[in-house]
């Protein structure tokens, strides 16, 4: 008995050296992001288990105003933004890096209104549906810019995206600013579009974030995110209907519309993600004048900061 207690004593401290000299497991990156073909990739890679979750938890929130207030409050490492909203987190002094361009949309987001409105000028005086916090207000703002009006010249009315459909079916809104998958369940029922990304061409830009703090900390992590949404790209485009049957089911659309809402969106594969993300990508130059453009909107209070906007060490194939 004594023989074994003092086998027992020698073993313990060796345990407890053993123990301490192994690393910390590292939790995952937690990735917030709202409902939108665009980010739907993460989901299919997830399912697919081309995305681990012990790398990164996908947290799924409601509209993109929560993904930003998550994102503010600390609540996620990382987010699924647009270009703009990317800039107005960086305005209240939060470093949002890009670690991947998602999406870039051409003809996804719309401003959608009742029959007998075929025009943004018709909007005159009516109420408009927009997430003011998010990409909508942006949308707006340059759709009355376009066409000689302001933002005092309608009623906006402030919705989260999965506020939209009901506001507008109801009749609460004449107009809402809007995307998939309420884009196209308000269309069938009726809804006339008046504006689209299209008109503003290389504008409106889906990204995944990082916070800068973390870039060097959970390198490994953001180096499977990349990978793991290109992979899932792949599948995308080399079995374009059974994806599309996969990700219907969180849409709430039909395989067909999933397919459709593709027709008006760009989803850069590797090369063209390289060239985004490399050193002589337009994308920081194109921030810098969307930046200048939301501050003459006063859609934010100060013109950002962008130094290091954009990853600086995007994987390779």
């Amino acid at each position: 008995m004594r023989k074994m207690w003092l086998r027992f004593s020698v073993i313990l401290p060796l345990v407890v050296v053993l123990a301490a000299c192994l690393p910390s497991s590292t939790p995952p990156l937690k990735l917030g992001t709202n409902l939108w073909p665009g980010y739907e990739p993460l989901y299919l890679a997830r399912q697919q288990g081309l995305l681990s979750e012990d790398q990164v938890a996908l947290v799924e929130l409601l509209s993109a105003s929560e993904v930003m207030r998550a994102f503010r409050n600390g609540a996620i490492d990382a987010a699924a933004l647009t270009l703009d909203e990317v800039i107005s987190l960086r305005a209240i002094g939060l470093k949002p890096v890009i670690v991947q361009v998602a999406d870039i949309s051409n003809g996804a987001d719309v401003i959608l209104a009742r029959p007998g409105i075929r025009a943004v000028n018709d909007l005159q005086g009516r109420r408009v549906g927009v997430e003011a916090t998010a990409l909508g207000a942006y949308m707006l703002s340059r759709a009355l810019e376009m066409h000689q009006m302001s933002p005092d010249d309608v009623e906006v009315v402030r919705l989260e995206v999965n506020e939209h459909r009901e506001a507008f079916l109801s009749g609460a809104v004449d107009a809402v600013v809007t995307f998939d998958p309420v884009r196209q369940q308000l269309m069938e029922a009726g809804a006339v579009k008046v504006f689209d990304s299209s008109q503003i061409p290389g504008e409106i830009v889906d990204v995944l974030v990082v916070r800068e703090s973390l870039l060097k900390e959970r390198h490994d992590q953001i180096q499977h995110l990349v990978q793991a949404w290109q992979r899932s790209l792949d599948l995308v485009r080399s079995q374009p209907r059974s994806s599309a049957e996969m990700m219907a089911e969180r849409l709430k659309l039909t395989p067909d519309e999933v397919l459709k809402s593709h027709e008006d969106l760009e989803l850069p594969g590797w090369q063209r993600s390289r060239n985004l993300m490399g050193k002589t990508s337009p994308l920081p130059q194109q921030a810098v004048k969307l930046a200048d453009s939301m501050f003459q909107h006063q859609l934010i209070d100060t013109i950002p900061d962008l130094e290091g906007l954009i990853y600086s060490h995007y994987p390779v194939e």
